[in-house]
C-alpha cells in the first residue's frame, strides 16, 4: 500500500522530467501531501492504541485510492526507468517496514521517493546517455534533414503545419521536445523514405536547446517567437531570450534560421549567428480574408503569383505560423504550388485554439497555451465571433515573480474579449483583479470540474474557452 501511495510522488517527479530542481518540492504544499500527513497521524494513533497492523494497511489504501485513479491531464507512465525506481523503493520500504515499522515514514514518501531515484540514477544517466546515442548516430546515419522549431509559443503549431507541407516529412506526436523524448521518437521511427524530420525544441532553462542541437544537428530552424515564459525556471526574460538565440548561433553558415517577424525579439535575431537568417515575410504576402467557425481564408502571395488557401484553425496568429513554414519549404526548394496544394492536409493541433463543435456550440481549447502573446492572439481571434463567450482559466502558473502582475494582465485581456470568466486556482484573485477592470461578469470555482458546470448555462450557441496552462501538477 505504501508503494502504491507513492505513485504520485513518481507521477510529479516525471512530470518534471526527473529534474527535481524544477518543482518537486512544491509537492508539500498538495492536497496529496495533506493526505499523507493525515496517514502519518492516524498510523501513529492506531501504533499508540496497539491496534492490529492490517488496519493500517486499509488506512494506506483509503489514502492511496483517490491519488490512483484521479484522472490526470499527466498520468503516471510506466516507463523503465519507473519500474527501476519502484524496485528500489521496494527495497527501501520493505527495510523501513522490517527496522523500524510502518506507522512512522508515510509522511516521508515524497524523501524515499526522491532518495529511490538518486540511487537510480548513476544506471538511469548510463542507460540514458547510450540511448540518446544511440538516437543520434542512426539520425546522422539516415541522412535526414532536421529543421528544429523553438520560441515560447507556436511550436508545435509550427512543427505541425511544416510536417504537413513538406513532402517526405515526419514529426513526433505532441509537445516531443526533450533529449528522450525525442530520441525514443528517433529509435522507433523508420526514416528510408523520410527526407526531413521536424523537430520542436523545448527549454525551461539555459543551456537546453544548445543540448538539444549537439545532440540532433539541426541543419536549419525556425524561431516562432519569444516571450516572457517559464520564469519559474528561466528567473528573468533576459534568460529566455538567450537560450531561444542559441538555435541561431548553433546554426552553421550553410544553414538557415527563418525568423518571425511579426515578432519584435525573434526578428532581432537577424544579427546573431552566422548561419542566413531570414524574416518570415520576406518576399511573401499572408494576409487573413475571412475568419468563421469553419476555419480561416487566407490570401498568399508570392512574386507575381497569388492563391487563396483555406486551414481549419481559427487563430490570428495562423498566418505568422503559415508564413514561417512556407517560407521554410521556399528555402528548401520546395516550389510554392506543391507547398500551397499541401495546405488540404494540415490539421488542427490539439489543445492550441483548436476549435471543437457540439450540440449546444463551440469548444475553444486551448488548454495548453502559457503565455501573454498568446492569449493576446487569443483575444484577437474571439473578436471575430459575435456570440457569447465564456473563459475557464486559471491564468498563467510558471511566472515566478512576475506571477501577480502577468495574471493581472491576462485577467484584463480575457475579460475585454469575453462576457463570463470562470477563474480556478492560486491566481484567481489576480485574474479577478484584472478582470475588474471590464465589464466581464467574473466567477470563482473551486476545481475545473465545478467550472465546468458553472460554465452550463452560458454556453448555449456560444463559444466555450479553456484558456491558459491547466496543469495538474
Amino acid at each position: 500500500m505504501l508503494i502504491i501511495l507513492s505513485f504520485e510522488c513518481l507521477r510529479v517527479l516525471q512530470s518534471n522530467s526527473y529534474r527535481p530542481e524544477r518543482g518537486y518540492a512544491k509537492i508539500i504544499i498538495s492536497p496529496y501531501f495533506a493526505t499523507l500527513i493525515a496517514a502519518q497521524i492516524t498510523a501513529a494513533l492506531f501504533y499508540a492504541y496497539k491496534l492490529p497492523e492490517y488496519c493500517l494497511s486499509i488506512v494506506y489504501l483509503a489514502a492511496a485510492c483517490p491519488w490512483t485513479f484521479l484522472k490526470r491531464k499527466c498520468p503516471l507512465k510506466f516507463t523503465k526507468r519507473v519500474w527501476r525506481i519502484i524496485a528500489m523503493q521496494t527495497i527501501v520500504l520493505f527495510l523501513l517496514c522490517y527496522f523500524v515499522g510502518n506507522a512512522f515514514f508515510v509522511a516521508s514518501l515524497p524523501l524515499i521517493t526522491l532518495l529511490s531515484w538518486i540511487v537510480c540514477l548513476p544506471i538511469d544517466n548510463a542507460i540514458a546517455k547510450r540511448y540518446l546515442k544511440k538516437a543520434s548516430i542512426k539520425l546522422e546515419k539516415s541522412g535526414v534533414t532536421v529543421i528544429a522549431v523553438t520560441g515560447s509559443y507556436g511550436k508545435t503549431s509550427v512543427k505541425d503545419m511544416l510536417t504537413s507541407l513538406l513532402d517526405d516529412s515526419v514529426s513526433p506526436v505532441g509537445s516531443c521536445n526533450t533529449p528522450l523524448g525525442i530520441a525514443s521518437f528517433i529509435n522507433k521511427t523508420d526514416f528510408y523514405y523520410v527526407k526531413y524530420l521536424v523537430l520542436e525544441f523545448g527549454a525551461r532553462q539555459k543551456g537546453d536547446i544548445l543540448e538539444l542541437c549537439k545532440l540532433y544537428k539541426p541543419s536549419c530552424g525556425i524561431i516562432t517567437g519569444v516571450c516572457a515564459q517559464h520564469l519559474s525556471t528561466f528567473k528573468t526574460l533576459d534568460n529566455v531570450v538567450s537560450t531561444k538565440r542559441e538555435l541561431v548561433e548553433y546554426l552553421s553558415e550553410k544553414g538557415f534560421c527563418v525568423l518571425n517577424d511579426s515578432d519584435e525579439i525573434a526578428s532581432g535575431f537577424v544579427n546573431s549567428g552566422n548561419c542566413r537568417k531570414i524574416l518570415s515575410h520576406n518576399g511573401l504576402s499572408v494576409n487573413i480574408e475571412k475568419v468563421d467557425f469553419s476555419g480561416t481564408a487566407l490570401k498568399v502571395g508570392y512574386g507575381k503569383i497569388s492563391r487563396s488557401v483555406i486551414l481549419p484553425q481559427v487563430t490570428e496568429y495562423v498566418a505568422d505560423t503559415f508564413a514561417l513554414c512556407l517560407q521554410t519549404a521556399l528555402n528548401l526548394k520546395q516550389s510554392f504550388t506543391k507547398t500551397i496544394s499541401r495546405a488540404d492536409d494540415v490539421k488542427q493541433t490539439p489543445h492550441r485554439m483548436e476549435l471543437i463543435k457540439t450540440e449546444r456550440g463551440y469548444i475553444l481549447d486551448d488548454s495548453y497555451n502559457g503565455s501573454v502573446a498568446g492569449i493576446e492572439s487569443c483575444v484577437k481571434t474571439l473578436s471575430n465571433f459575435s456570440c457569447v463567450k465564456t473563459v475557464i482559466t486559471q491564468g498563467l502558473v510558471e511566472c515566478g515573480k512576475q506571477r501577480k502582475q502577468m495574471n493581472i494582465q491576462c485577467g484584463r485581456l480575457l475579460g475585454g474579449a469575453c462576457d463570463v470568466a470562470i477563474v480556478l486556482g492560486k491566481n484567481s484573485k489576480f485574474l479577478a483583479s484584472g478582470l475588474s477592470e471590464t465589464n466581464c461578469k467574473t466567477v470563482f470555482a473551486k476545481n475545473l470540474k465545478r467550472a465546468v458546470e458553472l460554465a452550463q448555462p452560458y454556453i448555449q450557441g456560444g463559444i466555450l474557452l479553456f484558456q491558459n496552462d491547466l496543469p495538474d501538477v
